[in-house]
């Protein structure tokens, strides 16, 4: 491996002149260039905004070419196209290189990498202008621009330097992010953050938001809560630290914690839609496996308006007294003494971190489920685990891995049709959790069919959905058996962590249905 290149041949190796931008970005300039006449400034700058490779170029020589003309700073994207004209800004977008088109953007694993790197930054953007907003700073476009060149280096580390970019992603999947990067490049990666747009001439404003020195200004608290929110919902939303991050939006904006977490909630579906165009899953497609109740608009599993969803669900960091507390909905059988599995959460995380560490896809189906489903038994005390999987047909889901069940039990042989009207089908049309219990029993229970019902018996239980790319793969159910023991939201929110990293080692299995199926 060849020797990690300095702080200084870093800031002379990364410079964004020439940068290229998407082909998406490109396109939707050219198609705004054949109205200029009724063109509004706002809609340029969207567009321009979602691309953080285009907000780096256009920032960038805002900056090194006007600046000593100017006389001042340009730190927006609108200021930077009105001191350039709107239709010379325009003429020359024609003629950017596209990203997809370079030998870099034609390296699949590259290409989706940036496009994941993507959806973090627009999301963490939109977030930080809207809580900006709410803040009622008049120049939040400043705060959106400081969270889109947050990630501009490691946007160039993808295009000029893969190789290192490999490495890091790499390493960050078993270290912590610090270690990760000082194995990588030699040193951590902030302070190359801020020597990297200082040397590139980003304005003070931009740079001081980024700034640790700075951490206790209101524009500073908005912006890294907003960073990590994007961050820690990235494969999900049951983060505990998220609570945190809320809070400290809560306190800056004096606003009530739940209108906080709504609002963070349904910015993550705005720019989803806003970025429909990724090939790359957005954070809001985990909104739906909160914990709570499902709406009683919900109840034939038809996906609801994402809004509405977000409405209807409660801070995933946040549960109360009541969620923590469900009871069984087995009473115990007279006097016997009912003594409950207890989580084992060291085992929990060895088996996140085994699973993590062979992202790579070098564990096969049976090695992947088997440490999922051993992470579930031993290290959450689930009684009852079984990973169900879809047939070659694709016509049912059937029973392919179990651990705690008795063969006697029916359970072992469970089994349903994919696109039938049942409880677990209707699971199985989207990426979604469930956590049968006491509360909603009544609701939901009358959704299994007989053979459903014999098979999972009586008493809470999760079950979650897993797709590979937009086809569903399999079903996890888990249960404390039938002992009276009664699950809790915090088994319920590793489970579903559990779950999703499932989906994420079967996606880099490169998996397939029928070939699975038959190994």
């Amino acid at each position: 491996m060849a020797h990690p290149l300095t702080l200084d041949e870093w800031l002379a190796r990364l410079r964004p002149g020439d940068t290229p931008v998407f082909r998406h970005t490109k396109d939707s300039l050219r198609m705004l260039r054949g109205r200029l006449d009724t063109l509004d400034l706002r809609e340029v700058t969207s567009v321009v905004l979602s691309d953080p490779l285009a907000t780096l170029r256009l920032i960038y020589l805002a900056n090194n070419r006007t600046r000593r003309h100017v006389g001042h700073e340009v730190a927006t994207v609108e200021h930077a196209v009105m001191m350039q004209g709107l239709g010379v800004y325009l003429e020359q977008a024609a003629r950017f290189p596209v990203l997809e088109e370079l030998p870099v953007g034609r390296d699949a694993h590259t290409l989706a990498s940036l496009y994941r790197l993507l959806r973090l930054a627009q999301h963490a953007a939109w977030q930080a202008r809207d809580f900006a907003v709410l803040h009622a700073d008049v120049r939040a476009e400043e705060v959106e621009v400081a969270a889109v060149l947050y990630y501009a280096p490691e946007f160039l580390f993808w295009l000029d330097a893969p190789d290192t970019a490999r490495e890091l992603q790499r390493l960050r999947r078993v270290l912590e992010p610090q270690e990760a990067e000082r194995q990588a490049l030699g040193f951590a990666l902030e302070p190359l953050r801020l020597m990297l747009l200082e040397a590139w001439k980003i304005p003070d404003v931009i740079r001081d938001m980024l700034d640790e020195r700075h951490a206790t200004r209101s524009r500073n608290i908005i912006l890294r809560a907003c960073l990590d929110i994007a961050h820690r919902s990235r494969f999900g939303w049951w983060d505990a630290h998220l609570l945190e991050d809320y809070q400290a939006l809560a306190d800056i904006e004096h606003t009530p914690l739940e209108v906080i977490v709504q609002t963070a909630h349904r910015n993550a579906v705005r720019v989803a839609r806003h970025g429909a165009w990724i090939p790359a899953p957005p954070a809001a497609a985990w909104l739906p496996m909160l914990p709570g109740e499902w709406p009683q608009t919900q109840v034939e599993m038809q996906p609801p308006p994402p809004d509405r969803a977000v409405a209807h669900s409660p801070a995933p960091a946040a549960p109360t007294a009541e969620t923590t507390a469900r009871p069984s909905s087995t009473p115990s059988p007279g006097p016997e003494v009912i003594v409950c599995p207890t989580p084992d959460y060291a085992a929990l995380e060895a088996a996140v971190q085994r699973i993590e560490q062979h992202l790579d896809g070098s564990l096969d189906l049976n090695q992947t489920m088997a440490l999922v489903l051993k992470g579930l038994h031993q290290g959450l005390g689930l009684k009852r685990v079984v990973f169900a999987m879809v047939t070659p047909d694709g016509q049912r889901v059937k029973s392919r891995f179990t651990l705690g069940v008795q063969a006697q039990e029916p359970l072992r042989h469970l089994e349903f049709a994919l696109g039938g009207r049942d409880l677990f089908a209707r699971l199985m049309q989207k990426v979604q959790g469930l956590w049968l219990n006491a509360d909603n029993e009544a609701r939901l229970a009358p959704l299994m069919d007989a053979r459903l019902a014999a098979a999972v018996g009586q008493g809470e239980f999760f079950a979650m959905s897993l797709f590979v790319g937009e086809r569903p793969f399999g079903l996890i159910y888990a249960d404390r058996g039938r002992t009276g023991c009664g699950l809790d939201a915090a088994s319920y929110e590793h489970f579903k962590r559990l779950c999703l990293l499932a989906m994420r080692a079967l996606s880099a299995l490169g998996v397939r249905q029928d070939a699975a199926a038959g190994s």
